[in-house]
């Protein structure tokens, strides 16, 4: 009898050693970035090809691409559920972009996607899927949990300890919500360019927005994304089974 791979066995060390992997990337790649005095874009660009080849490789293993969600969905209608993700785009728009120059804007662009296709494949694929069996619920919360700890990170870019702080608790609803659509849909890839989106708005925002713009996105945001993730996962009477081959 061929024996069950270890994140199956062991699902909740499995998520821990790849929330590890996530800090000691960024970790290293943060310190490599200080003491080399590289560009603030190296941190980001390098832990996330790094963790974006670690993440492909192990659905590949693991034989999970299916069943993480990069299907197709059992109703085409379901990708409506994503559209009310892309509100922060919106946001963004309203307070204003800015053209960088061509170059800059497709190396943003790339960045996004790249950040986008990582972030979905190891917090709702990978976390998401080996969390299942111990119930949709907790799956939801340890994932979004882990996935608004992990903005902590940010302080390596020299941002402030408040910032960090707002960053956390909008990571955590988003997190929420898109494990929340991910849970309904059964269907994690559309979660890929509506990260890359909103990571791209904010990334092409126009410089000096006013401080009360910003906090008055960000909470409402934050409050927008925990009520559509609760409205989405409400009685989860009938949730959707991902079967793990």
């Amino acid at each position: 009898m061929k024996r069950r791979p270890f994140a199956e066995r062991h699902p909740l060390w499995f998520v821990a050693l790849l929330q590890l992997a996530v800090t000691v990337v960024y970790g290293l790649t943060g310190a490599a970035a200080q003491i080399a005095s590289l560009p603030e874009g190296f941190v980001s660009v390098t832990a996330n090809v790094v963790l974006g080849l670690l993440a492909a490789g192990l659905l590949g293993r693991l034989g999970w691409w299916g069943a993480a969600g990069y299907t197709r969905p059992v109703r085409s209608r379901d990708l409506l559920w994503f559209l009310p993700l892309l509100l922060p785009v919106a946001f963004s728009v309203a307070a204003g972009t800015e053209f960088r120059g061509l170059t800059s804007t497709a190396g943003l662009l790339v960045s996004a996607l790249l950040i986008g296709f990582t972030e979905e494949t190891i917090f709702r694929g990978l976390m998401l899927t080996a969390l299942r069996g111990r119930g949709v619920w907790t799956a939801v919360i340890v994932t979004s949990v882990l996935f608004g700890g992990s903005h902590v990170l940010n302080l390596l870019s020299g941002q402030s300890g408040s910032q960090i702080l707002v960053q956390v608790a909008y990571a955590l609803a988003v997190g929420f919500c898109f494990a929340a659509v991910a849970v309904r849909t059964a269907v994690i890839w559309p979660l890929v360019p509506v990260h890359a989106l909103i990571d791209f708005a904010s990334f092409a925002g126009r410089d000096g927005a006013a401080p009360a713009w910003d906090a008055a996105a960000g909470i409402g945001l934050t409050v927008a994304f925990a009520f559509y993730g609760l409205f989405l996962m409400r009685g989860r009477q009938r949730p959707v089974t991902l079967a793990i081959p």
